[in-house]
């Protein structure tokens, strides 16, 4: 299941060199490529070649021509220049091509090892693609949110603190990453506890019980925090402690195999509309 309902491309702005003076960035490289030339040359590329190179030129993976993205043929090539030589003097088999598709395909080829140089220039957007009317119906309805959430109480203001990935992880989990798994500042700071923070009941083989807010549990130990303050640990052997941990987001985790994909886009697309 994918909790980032879609993603798209966008180029950062060109970045600023020393004494103000523009760089020629990565962004500004790849404008430099006629796009008319560059889809010529793709349409051209995946006709004539892609048989062998795969339509994106990267070949391998079931196809017999080798990577053109990492062809150092290429890479040297200027204008189509070397690669219209290796065509018509060494290419097997022979492939008919006019000068002005070489030019083309050229174009398109540098434009692709242009994007593989600089996609660090690149960043990920996420976009909506719930629909918010079935989300509130969910909502209030087959999703039982309602029972435990107000849109005008917790849940107000949501859709300004959180992106749309969050959202879907607070839907799914409750929480993000270790949010609300202790106290509110972090571990053995004197803040407040989080009202979603797990807690677990320690009880000894002698019967001494104690109990406090959940800070690690595995198979060799446990630790809490007791209401004192105290940091307690013990180490563990089979059940011995046997500890006890309530969950008060356990309800989500619960109702997770019963989401669908589409349940959780438009619960969020619901939410991100909670400013």
């Amino acid at each position: 299941m994918m909790w980032v309902a879609a993603a798209s491309v966008a180029a950062q702005a060109p970045q600023t060199g020393r004494g103000g003076r523009g760089v020629d960035s990565g962004v500004e490289r790849l404008r430099a490529f006629d796009p008319a030339a560059s889809e010529r040359g793709k349409a051209a590329f995946g006709e004539k070649c892609g048989s062998c190179h795969r339509a994106n030129a990267r070949g391998g993976q079931g196809f017999p021509g080798p990577d053109l993205i990492r062809s150092v043929l290429v890479l040297q090539d200027t204008n189509g220049q070397h690669i219209g030589a290796h065509l018509q003097a060494a290419h097997k088999p022979s492939i008919p091509l006019t000068p002005p598709d070489i030019s083309d395909i050229a174009t398109f080829l540098h434009r692709e090892i242009t994007y593989a140089a600089e996609r660090s220039n690149y960043q990920l957007q996420y976009v909506m693609t719930g629909n918010a009317t079935a989300g509130e119906a969910y909502f209030n309805a087959a999703g039982g949110c309602n029972r435990c959430h107000s849109p005008t109480g917790d849940l107000k203001g949501i859709g300004s603190r959180y992106d749309g990935p969050t959202l879907q992880a607070l839907i799914a989990f409750g929480r993000v990453g270790g949010e609300g798994r202790g106290r509110g500042r972090g571990e053995g700071e004197p803040a407040g506890v989080s009202r979603t923070a797990r807690t677990a009941a320690v009880t000894l083989p002698t019967g001494e019980a104690f109990s406090g807010v959940l800070v690690r549990l595995t198979d060799f130990d446990v630790t809490i925090h007791d209401d004192s303050g105290r940091t307690l640990s013990w180490l563990r052997s089979g059940n011995v402690p046997r500890v006890q941990v309530t969950d008060p987001l356990q309800g989500h985790i619960d109702l997770l195999p019963k989401h669908k994909d589409a349940d959780i886009h438009n619960l969020a697309a619901y939410l991100a509309t909670l400013k």
